[in-house]
């Protein structure tokens, strides 16, 4: 026999250790060490089917009972590795956490510990003969009763795999799973065959009788099984992959056939087109954009597709790759949609911002400089030219914010697109100018257009808001006329118009702004009409001549024009004002004179309204200016203010009798008034009321 032949069994259990583990090592290699049980379960059968063939085959006693040794690494462990295998290849993940881990592997580790260290205590065998054959020997061994409870608890555990892995697999068969229910039914006799030769060897069949079966047959069985587990091969794992990506991609899927019919959606494609894939299988691909079943090229590769739903629309990219078998016959296709409704509005967006103005909507100055060349042709001709200047809007500006100066020009836009024709061209060409373009309209009938402007910015106006722009017309009757020349013939008759109206206009601004101002204010146009009195007899009284009467008019009107700046919570506050709010109350003088600034109407009171605030003793605002460094026109408002004021009734106060304000008057002269002008006040009402 093989086996009583020294010479060859050395040489072959060298060529065979070489061999296993040289696979062994090519399918780690190979796998990159992805299965830790798989790879642990390959070396403990390698060290007992190695250790028992150089137990078999090498001649020194000690050497011998050294691998003897050896072979229980792999006889202890593999029990524990193989039900570990059964539990992962069924997903009975709950048996991996430590404590159970632990738990499973801890009898068979001391049972380990107690094998290598026997002859200090003789636990596992009693005692151990080496009986010599004609070419060889065998350790045989007397085992105690703990080796046979270890065999138990490993026959418990390679049972109790086998029962996980058959139950597992008694439900997969009651569902379709392909080759994977096969794969794990392959664990079942791999798990039990070792238990299987060693109870056919206990019941007294024994074909081989010097050779102990169960290392070589659990080694063998390992090599063969462990692969064929571990092995993914294409046709299995591409089902799986196809089905994952398929179902779970945020794309839209489509599969067709070679027809382009419809044989499967994914989820998102059935949440695009609003269908499902009972309703769209077997149909053609083009059922899914009804709008478009005139053209059946509908999906046509890389291009974008606009899809409307539930009333939004949206914008997806299209990629279709054809799938052909091995010999390169067309299956069918994979349409694939991907969502750039983010992509799509963001472009639309950077178009939008390039050739519109983001205020008011209307094309901007570079689309406008464009189209001007475009339409510089002799078909375009007559090429009418309109250019548009806002009246008073700095003064608004600096009146009421930028935000209402803002409302103004949104207004007029709105009112240019109502009046001009939808071919022509409006633009914003700066700050408060507007340019439209009309091809082939003439003079005249831009002309009416821009009287129609007029009205409507007439219409649009209010006592608070006035909306007026002053426009030029110029008209290319032929292509000889240069487009520069066409801007300037505008432009000069835009300002020309601009200085005939410009004085109405301001007019009516600076009345607005009284208007808003009474609106805002305590003060009623009752009280404007009472201070205008009491300023112009203060000034006949100083004998001021009549352009100063007027700038003391305008200021009696005018002096508060700054609180139109200040909030509705200061201004219209029931209660006395606390240190902060009167802090931005008393910058309403400063405001006041910026705006006064912006009109030329109203720049001589400028400083007058800078200084109503100032006191005699010099303790006012904003310069503490005292005496007659005070501007004396704003020493007689600041009198006639306090007295009317004194006089009305206040939600903080009621109205004081006129003895008491004169009282008043006369407390503060030469401390808050100019003592002169309160005496040459009181006496002109002493008059008014002796006469009265």
């Amino acid at each position: 026999m093989i086996w009583q032949n020294t010479s060859i069994i050395i040489p072959l259990a060298s060529v065979v250790f070489i061999a296993v583990s040289g696979i062994f090592y090519l399918w780690i290699y190979r796998k990159g060490l992805q299965d830790i049980i798989g790879i642990g379960i390959m070396i403990l059968s390698i060290i007992w089917m190695t250790a028992y063939i150089l137990e078999q085959s090498i001649a020194a006693n000690h050497i011998k009972i050294l691998f003897d040794n050896i072979q229980y690494i792999g006889s202890v462990l593999l029990p524990v590795g193989v039900f570990l295998l059964a539990a992962k290849y069924v997903n009975f993940n709950k048996i991996f956490k430590a404590k159970y881990l632990i738990l499973i592997s801890a009898f068979p580790v001391i049972i380990l510990f107690l094998i290598f260290t026997n002859e200090l205590h003789n636990l596992i065998w009693l005692d151990a003969k080496l009986i010599l054959f004609d070419s060889f020997s065998m350790v045989i061994k007397e085992y105690g009763t703990l080796y046979f409870i270890s065999v138990a608890y490993s026959s418990i555990l390679i049972l109790a795999g086998t029962i996980i892995v058959l139950i597992n697999t008694i439900k997969l068969f009651k569902k379709p799973d392909g080759q994977n229910r096969w794969k794990k039914f392959f664990l079942i006799p791999y798990i039990s065959l070792p238990l299987l030769t060693i109870l056919i060897k206990s019941l007294g069949f024994n074909p081989f009788p010097y050779i102990d079966e169960a290392p070589i047959v659990t080694a063998i069985c390992t090599l063969l099984i462990i692969p064929f587990l571990n092995r993914t091969s294409i046709r299995e794992i591409t089902p799986i992959a196809y089905e994952t990506i398929f179902e779970n991609i945020d794309d839209g899927l489509i599969l067709t056939d070679w027809n382009e019919r419809i044989l499967k959606l994914n989820p998102a494609s059935q949440k695009i087109f609003n269908t499902s894939i009972i309703k769209a299988s077997g149909k053609s691909v083009n059922y899914l954009v009804p709008e478009l079943n005139e053209n059946p090229g509908v999906f046509k590769g890389n291009e974008d597709l606009r899809i409307g739903n539930n009333g939004s629309t949206s914008f997806y990219n299209t990629r279709q790759t054809e799938l052909k078998n091995g010999r390169g016959k067309p299956l069918g296709k994979v349409i694939l949609l991907r969502d750039i409704t983010e992509i799509r509005k963001a472009e639309e967006n950077i178009k939008y911002l390039s050739f519109y103005d983001k205020l008011t909507g209307v094309y901007n100055r570079a689309f406008f400089d464009a189209e001007l060349k475009r339409l510089d042709t002799k078909r375009q001709m007559p090429l009418s030219l309109v250019i548009g200047d806002l009246n008073g809007l700095k003064i608004v500006n600096d009146a009421f914010g930028h935000i209402y100066g803002d409302k103004i020009l949104k207004k007029i836009a709105d009112i240019l697109k109502i009046c001009f024709r939808k071919e022509d061209i409006i633009a914003r060409w700066g700050g408060d100018e507007f340019s439209i373009l009309l091809p082939s309209t003439s003079f005249s009938t831009t002309m009416k257009i821009v009287n129609r402007v007029h009205q409507k910015c007439e219409e649009y106006s209010t006592d608070t808001m006035l909306i007026s722009i002053s426009m030029g017309v110029s008209t290319k009757e032929n292509i000889e006329k240069s487009n520069e020349e066409l801007l300037k013939e505008a432009e000069d008759r835009m300002y020309r118009h601009k200085l005939i109206e410009n004085q109405s206009a301001r007019s009516s601004i600076i009345a607005s702004l009284g208007k808003a101002l009474e609106e805002r204010d305590y003060e009623t146009e009752e009280h404007t009409r009472r201070m205008k009195e009491y300023s112009l007899l203060f000034g006949k009284m100083l004998n001021f001549s009549d352009s100063k009467l007027d700038e003391l008019s305008l200021l009696s009107t005018l002096h508060d024009i700054g609180k139109i700046s200040i909030p509705d919570n200061i201004i219209l506050k029931p209660d006395k004002l606390n240190r902060s709010e009167w802090k931005i109350m008393r910058k309403h003088s400063e405001i006041g004179y910026r705006i006064a600034l912006s009109s030329p109407d109203l720049a001589h009171i400028a400083k007058s309204i800078l200084h109503h605030h100032e006191r005699w003793d010099g303790r006012g605002y904003p310069y503490g200016l005292t005496g007659k460094e005070i501007p004396v026109i704003s020493r007689i408002i600041s009198i006639v203010d306090a007295y009317d004021a004194m006089l009305s009734d206040r939600p903080y106060r009621k109205a004081l009798t006129r003895k008491m304000a004169i009282e008043e008057l006369k407390k503060n002269s030469g401390s808050q008034f100019d003592p002169d002008l309160v005496g040459i006040f009181l006496h002109r009402l002493s008059i008014r009321e002796y006469v009265s």
